[in-house]
């Protein structure tokens, strides 16, 4: 039993084949392309995170660092209040006086994690001749500057 059909059907039909083929992997292709996107997105969420998380923790020790170093100069309350860790049993009333404090100066709520950070470092290497990043406390400005590589954690990778 044969198939007749017109002069150029069998080129329709292989024509039709070939883009319904092309359609198909221009399908694949941006499938592919908003998979590997999703993928890049996740990556750069993630290490956002994990970058947010390390500059807290910096922060933390650098908060430690200052508070146990202004402790040695016997300096019993912190320059900003955030400048230590924060006690947990620290009263509503002692809150309420920071605020008062504060009110004519920017609040640590107004700083990011990032910017707390420079600022407490900047403060121990002036105050304390010491670098959070080294871990250590230098004699003077010159043994800082020329000991210490820099002033943020990138000068010390």
């Amino acid at each position: 039993m044969s198939r007749k059909s017109g002069v150029g059907h069998e080129t329709l039909l292989k024509r039709k084949a070939e883009e319904k083929l092309e359609s198909y992997r221009r399908k694949i292709h941006m499938k592919n392309q908003a998979q590997e996107k999703a993928a890049e997105q996740f990556r750069m969420r993630l290490k956002t995170k994990q970058d947010e998380m390390k500059l807290e923790g910096d922060l933390r020790r650098s908060q430690r660092a200052c508070q146990q170093l202004d402790a040695q100069k016997n300096i019993q309350v912190p320059r900003e209040a955030w400048y230590w860790l924060r006690l947990e049993e620290e009263t509503e009333e002692e809150e309420e006086e920071e605020k008062e404090q504060d009110e004519d100066e920017y609040t640590s709520e107004d700083l990011s994690v990032l910017e707390k950070l420079q600022i407490l470092t900047s403060y121990l290497r002036q105050e304390h001749l010491y670098c959070i990043w080294c871990g250590t406390a230098y004699e003077d400005k010159e043994d800082l500057s020329s000991n210490c590589p820099g002033p943020t954690s990138a000068d010390h990778d």
